[in-house]
């Protein structure tokens, strides 16, 4: 297997020395990020916290939680951000990250036609100057945690 990047990360925010908005909220079996490379605010990321590339690998437990999960996540940005509803997508085919992860993007009520859907996806892998600052995520990242904590 080659490098994988979300292991990485889990062994960064295993070692506290994440940034605050790649450790958003950790579960028993799920990380809950913001995504790092992406000019849009609202685009959280679930990330399995073991190593696994396909969804059939889940346990029965890490599936359970991750229903339960996806849920308050998504209620979570809908409080915080407004959305009338999130967009939840997993591939796990990035060389870079073939770990199983579940992108949980805010559908804005005024979103743009061009930006709904799979087009949300050219907001993904923007150049840097593009991306939204680490400010912004990290305001972001405490009041998702905040709220994810109220719902336990």
């Amino acid at each position: 297997m080659s490098i994988c990047n979300s292991c990485e990360r889990i062994r960064d925010r295993n070692d506290g020395k994440a940034p605050l908005w790649d450790e958003i909220y950790r579960s028993r079996f799920w990380d809950v990020v913001h995504a790092y490379n992406t000019s849009y605010l609202g685009w959280l990321v679930l990330v399995l916290r073991r190593h696994a590339e396909a969804i059939a690998e889940l346990t029965a437990d890490e599936a359970l939680e991750l229903g339960a999960l996806l849920q308050r996540v998504s209620l979570a940005l809908k409080h915080e951000l407004g959305c009338s509803k999130t967009y939840v997508m997993q591939f796990a085919e990035s060389p870079d990250h073939p770990h199983v992860h579940f992108h949980v993007v805010a559908r804005m009520p005024e979103q743009a036609p061009e930006d709904r859907a799979y087009h949300i996806f050219r907001h993904l892998g923007v150049p840097i100057e593009q991306r939204c600052g680490d400010e912004q995520l990290n305001q972001l990242a405490i009041s998702i945690r905040t709220h994810l904590n109220t719902l336990e």
